[in-house]
Parts: C-alpha cells; sequence; structure tokens
C-alpha cells in the first residue's frame, strides 16, 4: 500500500506543480472505489475548502485533520505540516487515516 501510494505521489508530483489538483481531483484519485464516501466526509467537514480551519483551530484542510496529527502527517505524507492545506496532501492523509481506522476519525460520516 505505502508502494501505491508513492507511485501515485511520484505520478501527480507534475501536475500538482501545476496546479490543477483540484479537491475533487484528489479525492477521486486517492480514494477510489471510497471517492464518493469520501466526497461526502470532506463536504460535511470542509464543504470541499482546503483551506478550512475548525473555529477553534484544532482541525485543518479539506478532511479536518486534527492538530494530533501534526508529527504524523509528514511522515505519511513526507511532506511538511505546513502543507496540510494543500488539497492533495490532506487527501492523501486522510486516506492513510481511513486506511488505518475507517471513517471513525471523522465527526462527519458518508
Amino acid at each position: 500500500m505505502k508502494h501505491m501510494f508513492a507511485r501515485i505521489a511520484g505520478a501527480t508530483a507534475l501536475v500538482v506543480g501545476l496546479g490543477a489538483c483540484t479537491p475533487e481531483w484528489s479525492i477521486d484519485t486517492l480514494f477510489g472505489a471510497q471517492a464518493g464516501q469520501a466526497r461526502s466526509v470532506a463536504w460535511c467537514e470542509s464543504t470541499m475548502n482546503p483551506a478550512a480551519v475548525s473555529p477553534g483551530g484544532g482541525n485543518h484542510g479539506l478532511f479536518q485533520i486534527n492538530n494530533v496529527h501534526r508529527t504524523s502527517f509528514p511522515q505519511v505524507t513526507g511532506q511538511p505540516w505546513t502543507m496540510r492545506y494543500d488539497a492533495f496532501w490532506n487527501t492523501f492523509f486522510a486516506k492513510w487515516l481511513y486506511d488505518q481506522s475507517g471513517w471513525r476519525p471523522w465527526t462527519c460520516q458518508p
């Protein structure tokens, strides 16, 4: 699974660099068969806004990744914590989290 993510990340680096990476594209690409459910969760959590911050400031980006993941986010994505607002990397981490725990980490459920 980790190798699959690495290949997807590498293959999309050019697209991301060109700014063509929309939240929808990120979700569809990374979640595959679960993309419909993932879109539902992202819409509920952030209204599909990669720059969203929860009122208390503890949840960030498209999938509202919580501050408790500050150290695991860079380990999983290879990106700094500041990239939590990037639609692709937020979705990449959300997919990893989903693979670990299903939809349980999110308040919003599909």
